[in-house]
């Protein structure tokens, strides 16, 4: 009886967990299934090796959506022409379930929203986290004109954001296009040549005298120290030293004077300025002057044209008439 109740025992506990565990999980799951979804899908025109269902769809590191749906163009948009199927088929639809993309608004407004945030640079690109490997999706913003959306013949079933080329394929194209420009650069031609210049210049050092060379070098090497040593010498003349101090001092009044000419060039100015203002406000006094020293000169004039003529009338004067000396 003991053993039947210890098996009863463990039972109902086994039983028990799997019930709370069932419970749990569809909790949870519900939430999940009642919570709305906005889906978007983007386009590739390469490869999405590593990139699976489920991957996360991140927006500058946080985590916004899941990817739900991986498949060919041509498979969601069968009433393209053959043409269009030929040249947009083989594009990869990648389709993502986000949860919070513009939450309280209408599918209108979000719609409106996303195409204004597409119009300034919001991209889709896959990205590989770390040495691992994992391949997720990246959305952010890039400068338009390196990531231009790629052309497509029909009317996306729901948001569409654009693609942009991912890091992987960018330095793949940057690597192919080194690879060419050495192929056409010749590099074996440009080592050869590079050969014969370096044997060229060997032979010409084994040709020149290297000792004449030396012994040359070793001469200018003593000029040139002959040469500064004489313009030390005349630097520590003082007959120099004191023309370059005089030029010093010089100098140092010039920029003085040079200082002040503004100032001395206004008084002046301003003295002449008076003198003019003077001599236009005693214009008729001085006219009456230089006429009183006309008349005065033309007296002067006549009389020393008497004095030369009648010495003694100018000295004793005119002698007294008759009528008046016999009166006394």
């Amino acid at each position: 009886m003991s053993a039947k109740a210890h098996y009863f025992k463990i039972g109902v506990f086994t039983v028990g967990g799997i019930l709370l565990a069932v419970v749990v999980v569809i909790v949870l799951g519900v939430g999940s299934l009642f919570e709305e979804k906005i889906w978007v899908e983007s386009y590739f025109d390469e490869s999405v090796q590593g990139l699976s269902i489920g991957a996360p769809l991140r927006f500058r590191g946080v985590t916004i959506g899941s990817v739900e749906h991986i498949g060919f163009v041509r498979n969601h948009y069968k009433e393209l022409s053959e043409e269009d199927l030929f040249r947009y088929g083989t594009y990869i639809l990648v389709r993502v379930g986000i949860k919070d993309l513009f939450p309280g608004r209408s599918e209108d407004e979000r719609r409106g929203e996303l195409v204004r945030r597409v119009e300034e640079g919001l991209r889709v690109r896959l990205t590989s986290q770390g040495v691992t490997g994992v391949v997720f999706l990246e959305a952010d913003y890039y400068d338009p004109k390196d990531y231009p959306p790629l052309p497509i013949a029909w009317t996306p079933k729901t948001l569409y954001v654009p693609s942009g080329r991912s890091t992987v394929t960018v330095l793949g194209v940057a690597l192919n296009k080194i690879a060419k420009d050495l192929e056409q650069a010749q590099v074996h031609k440009v080592t050869a040549d590079l050969d014969r210049l370096i044997l060229s210049l060997t032979r010409v050092a084994d040709d020149t005298d290297m000792k004449q060379l030396s012994a040359q070098a070793g001469q200018a090497m003593a000029e040139v120290q002959g040469a500064l040593h004489q313009a030390r010498s005349l630097l520590s003349n003082p007959n120099i030293q004191k023309i370059l101090s005089d030029a010093a001092a010089t100098a140092s009044e010039l920029s003085l004077a040079s200082k002040q000419l503004p100032g001395t060039v206004m008084r002046l100015d301003n003295t002449v300025r008076r003198v003019d203002h003077l001599i236009a406000g005693k214009s008729q006094d001085i006219d009456e002057i230089l006429a009183n020293l006309r008349v005065v000169s033309a007296d002067l004039r006549e009389l020393m044209t008497n004095a030369k003529r009648y010495p003694s009338q100018v000295i004793l004067g005119e002698p007294p008439s008759h009528a008046k000396a016999g009166r006394r």
